[in-house]
């Protein structure tokens, strides 16, 4: 790569090289990495099926996702997918992250070209050595891969003082991703930088970022709901109160699971940190912005480990741009030859063959590492059955009743004909109904005799469907005489709520 004189070509090498690299890794399995990838895929087929930006969505009617309610916050996201999921399915997904995660590589890389970064290309395939989970989100069917490449296009129009493409990009974030509101924190950053480095006080990206965003506010689909939806989405998550589990990934990563599956990022953020002892170049704005937005992204991170997505990239960012006007080989050691005033300084190649042999090792081990967990993700038959046969036996509309929030994305990507009770997120149903949600809780965490009575009166459902492993509310099932075991596989049991009850609880 280094013999081909054209960037273009250097360009599409590296893209090729990375799109390939991380198809191996996503295509390990057939079925989706994640549970919220299933509900992505279909929305994105949605809008193909429906054919309007603002979608009908009937499917959670008991939330505040409901169809007067609904807000699609990442649009032009499943605008992006729409055509893969259309032609390919679950492959053609898939295709459609890759492309957007490749997509980040080839960013980085044209980023540190920006910035004058030697050896530009070996900076950017070391991403592949940052961290298991940061790779493996990035292959999600969700908008993470695409927001960290906005961010670093953005860093790019900062760097290049085009401040006014910003008002452009903040617009389309918006409808990208309802965390839009991490584009005008690294305006600030990047505001707060130059003040640092060069007391110069540059508003101007502040003001068109927050011009854009709110642009992007307005001008949308799914305006005033989307303003509503912001506060009930994000506020619930700044208090996990009434202790629910709003999934793993909003809680924040113990230091030693980091530190095991993360090695990289935080190896690059000390050598970020040291580079300054080699230095005699005062840190400038780009390398004060890079460094802000990794400790900021760091922070993140130590609150919810969703951030994942942002600190490694972020950690490498700023330590190439540490290192950009340092060179190592000047502080290579001397030799002196016995019996001999001759000093040789130690040949650069070893330098530079020991940085590459560290470099394929972490990323050997970062790739086998992320290859296993691809492997094992639950498999895309999970669920399947049970949502075909409700399909065919179940009349169009029906509310399923399930004991799991999280299996609704499953439920949808492959049953539309039913509406389910709660899905994508628990709060969705706790604040829209708190005492539905209680009693929901109640009745799947088995401390509610005969299920039946309540499932049908309060949620006006006659299907339960659930998986093998809630065994108390299986105990209280078995107990009751009007619960119906109609289907099983070896992941899931659908109960069908006998005819007599219904008329006894009228």
């Amino acid at each position: 790569m280094l013999r081909i004189k054209s960037p273009w070509a250097q360009g599409l090498l590296l893209y090729s090289f990375c799109f390939a690299v991380l198809s191996v890794i996503i295509f390990a399995t057939t079925a989706f990495l994640g549970t919220d990838d299933y509900y992505h895929a279909r929305i994105a087929g949605e809008i193909i099926h429906q054919g309007k930006l603002r979608l009908d969505f009937p499917w959670l009617p008991m939330t505040i996702l409901d169809n007067g309610r609904f807000v699609d916050h990442h649009l032009l996201y499943h605008l992006y997918v729409a055509p893969f999921m259309q032609f390919g399915g679950i492959a053609g997904a898939k295709l459609a992250t890759v492309s957007i995660a490749a997509g980040v590589f080839l960013a980085v890389w044209l980023l540190l070209r920006q910035i004058n970064v030697r050896h530009a290309w070996l900076w950017t395939v070391a991403m592949f050595a940052l961290s298991v989970p940061f790779i493996y989100r990035m292959l999600m069917i969700r908008t993470q891969g695409a927001s960290l490449l906005f961010l670093i296009i953005a860093l790019m129009l900062l760097f290049a003082r085009h401040y006014r493409w910003l008002v452009i990009l903040a617009f389309a974030y918006v409808w990208l991703y309802n965390g839009f509101i991490l584009l005008l924190g690294f305006a600030i950053l990047y505001t707060l930088a130059a003040w640092i480095a060069d007391k110069k006080f540059e508003w101007q990206p502040i003001i068109y970022t927050s011009f854009g965003l709110m642009l992007g506010l307005i001008i949308n689909p799914y305006f005033p709901q989307n303003l509503a939806f912001i506060t009930d989405h994000l506020g619930a998550k700044v208090d996990y109160a009434d202790g629910i589990h709003v999934g793993n990934e909003w809680y924040p990563y113990k230091i030693e699971t980091l530190m095991q599956n993360s090695p990289g990022a935080l190896l690059a953020l000390v050598i970020a940190l040291i580079a300054p002892s080699f230095s005699p170049i005062k840190r400038d704005r780009v390398e004060t912005t890079l460094m802000l937005t990794a400790l900021i992204t760091l922070f993140m991170l130590l609150r919810s480990r969703r951030f994942i997505e942002y600190y490694p990239a972020f950690a490498l960012l700023y330590a190439a741009a540490a290192w950009r006007h340092i060179r190592l080989e000047e502080w290579l050691p001397e030799w002196r030859i016995p019996i001999s005033q001759l000093k040789i300084r130690t040949p650069a190649w070893v330098l530079h063959s020991s940085t590459v042999a560290v470099l394929m090792l972490f990323s050997i081990t970062t790739f086998t590492n992320v290859y296993d967990d691809v492997r094992n993700a639950q498999p895309v038959e999970y669920l399947a059955g049970a949502s075909q046969w409700l399909q065919q036996n179940t009349a169009t509309g029906a509310l399923i009743f399930q004991t799991d929030w999280d299996d609704f994305t499953r439920l949808f990507y492959f049953n539309t004909a039913n509406t389910y009770l709660v899905g994508l997120d628990p709060t969705y149903l706790q604040i829209a109904d708190p005492q539905r949600w209680d009693q929901w809780r109640d009745i799947t965490q088995g401390r509610v005799s005969t299920p039946s009575e309540l499932i049908q009166t309060t949620f006006n459902a006659t299907y339960i469907v659930s998986d093998t492993k809630h065994d108390a509310f299986e105990d209280q099932v078995r107990d009751d005489p009007n619960m119906q075991l109609v289907y099983r596989d070896q992941y899931n049991y659908i109960w069908r709520i006998a005819a007599s009850s219904a008329q006894s609880s009228e």
